[in-house]
């Protein structure tokens, strides 16, 4: 009997350590977890519930804050306003990424190559992600000035007319574009040159015993081994399209004739300029079920891709 209860205590002693390590394992997870997901309640999913409470609402000027109902989400879907709204951002979102991954796959694939000074170029093009979009916005207003700007001035020293650059719905599309592939591009390099870093140089060299050209070896090599890369920047790149606002705020004004308003600058007339927090957070609510749509859709094709 007294053999059987020491093994007995011999058996219990490590189990009460383990449970003790267990529990301070458990402590230490949750220390470093729980700002994490306080953060994330406060200043997520309770606005996340604000959101979706207010986008049910209207500000009237006798009444207050009324329950409207999907008043707002019938309106946004019956106004050409609105239509005309979402058709200018998807127009600029798909140049915009469009643009950047064919620009940002030239670059990343340049820097990669056995050159010298890759770690300066890739400096140099990611400087534009650190300089604030209010800031490049209101050069952008410097050179675009009719009167003063950089470029007329230079148009007027060669001799040719000034060019109404704000008054041109084209120029304004080109510009705002411009500016965010300009500003968005070095992000786009960054991660396409970890994602080229990251492929096996012995698949290279087997495409090479084979015959394999240079653009056979990018389509059936690089690209494949890229698309979980390509995924993430696209998803990136579709929320950050959509969160365009500080070039049309500062540059356009929504202009000539509201052909450059997007979505978020509308979402910060109704709410800041209108004082209707119902409609602007609507409209929120819209482009959030838009962005996880596309989200879905983005993440389940790069899926389908993978098992084939």
């Amino acid at each position: 009997m007294k053999s059987k209860t020491l093994v007995a205590e011999g058996t219990e002693k490590p189990k009460r350590q383990r449970s003790k390590r267990d529990l301070r394992e458990n402590l230490r997870g949750w220390g470093i977890l729980g700002p994490i997901i306080l953060y994330y309640f406060i200043f997520g999913i309770i606005p996340m519930i604000i959101l979706f409470r207010y986008s049910f609402m209207e500000d009237d000027l006798f009444q207050g804050t009324v329950f409207v109902g999907f008043d707002n989400f019938v309106e946004i879907f019956t106004n050409p306003d609105y239509y005309m709204l979402f058709l200018a951002t998807i127009l600029i979102a798909v140049f915009t990424i469009g643009l950047s991954l064919v620009f940002g796959m030239l670059i990343a694939v340049a820097v990669t190559q056995p050159i010298r000074g890759r770690g300066a170029y890739r400096t140099i093009y990611y400087i534009p992600v650190v300089i604030s979009m209010a800031v490049v916005s209101q050069i952008a207003n410097v050179w675009l000035s009719y009167n003063e700007g950089t470029f007329n001035n230079i148009l007027k020293a060669l001799g040719m007319q000034s060019v109404a650059w704000k008054l041109s719905t084209f120029w304004m599309y080109f510009w705002i574009i411009f500016i965010c592939v300009w500003k968005g591009l070095g992000a786009t390099v960054i991660l396409l040159v970890a994602g080229l870093n990251a492929i096996p140089p012995e698949l290279y060299e087997a495409a090479e015993l084979d015959g394999a050209g240079p653009v056979s070896k990018f389509f059936k090599i690089t690209l494949p081994q890229l698309r979980p890369m390509l995924v993430f920047v696209m998803i990136t790149s579709i929320i950050g399209a959509f969160n365009i606002f500080e070039p049309v705020q500062l540059i356009s004004q929504g202009g000539p004739d509201g052909s450059t308003k997007v979505i978020l600058y509308q979402i910060y007339n109704e709410a800041f300029q209108n004082g209707n927090n119902g409609m602007g957070s609507a409209i929120a609510v819209v482009v959030l079920l838009l962005l996880m749509g596309l989200t879905a859709l983005n993440m389940r094709f790069g899926e389908e891709k993978e098992e084939k």
